[in-house]
């Protein structure tokens, strides 16, 4: 197997609570689906699987620590569901884009949960998609997106970043983020 193949394969173990399992379980097995060699194989099979288990926990630990800095007010809205639901939510995150993408898919996981009625409270997805649109248009290049909303979003987050209860209204906005190359970031929400 060649060096990237190799180096995503370990990727894909330190961050897939279950293929690491179950290579652990039935490592021929799993290396024959995922078209190891027995060389590969014998050498993987070799890691103390504590030592993978402890690493593979750190560097989650890592990604769950940027998408609470990415998404702050959305973590703390969360509380004790942010580390399970983050987990979930990267199960299946392609590692192509540094970190933006642990935050995004926390997001759509979210959105998903409120759609399903299965998360509450029904505008933490707006909120978590407030906050990913500044992280989105970070950077100094141009920039220009817009992001739909279910609710007043801005009274949320400031509230929330005050520390004061909120109540939010339902309120279709529409949120627009632009800024030149080189420029300041600038950024409001309109009814619709």
């Amino acid at each position: 197997m060649a060096l990237a193949e190799m180096q995503a394969l370990l990727a894909r173990l330190f961050t897939d609570d279950d293929l690491r399992r179950e290579f652990f379980e039935s490592p021929i097995a799993v290396a024959t689906r995922l078209g190891l060699s027995m060389h590969d194989t014998q050498r993987l099979v070799a890691i103390d699987p504590r030592e993978m288990e402890a690493f593979a926990q750190s560097l989650i630990g890592k990604r769950a620590l940027y998408a609470r800095k990415a998404l702050p007010l959305t973590a703390r809205v969360l509380g004790d569901q942010f580390d399970g639901l983050f987990r979930k939510a990267i199960r299946s995150v392609a590692r192509d884009e540094r970190h933006r993408a642990d935050a995004a898919a926390l997001s759509a996981l979210l959105d998903l949960g409120v759609a399903g009625r299965e998360l509450e409270p029904d505008w933490i997805g707006d909120l978590a998609r407030f906050e990913l649109a500044f992280v989105d248009a970070g950077g100094s290049g141009a920039a220009l997106f817009l992001r739909r909303f279910g609710f007043d979003v801005a009274s949320i987050a400031k509230g929330l970043a005050r520390g004061e209860e909120v109540s939010p209204r339902r309120r279709k906005t529409l949120g627009v983020w632009a800024r030149r190359s080189g420029g300041r970031l600038r950024w409001t929400l309109f009814r619709i």
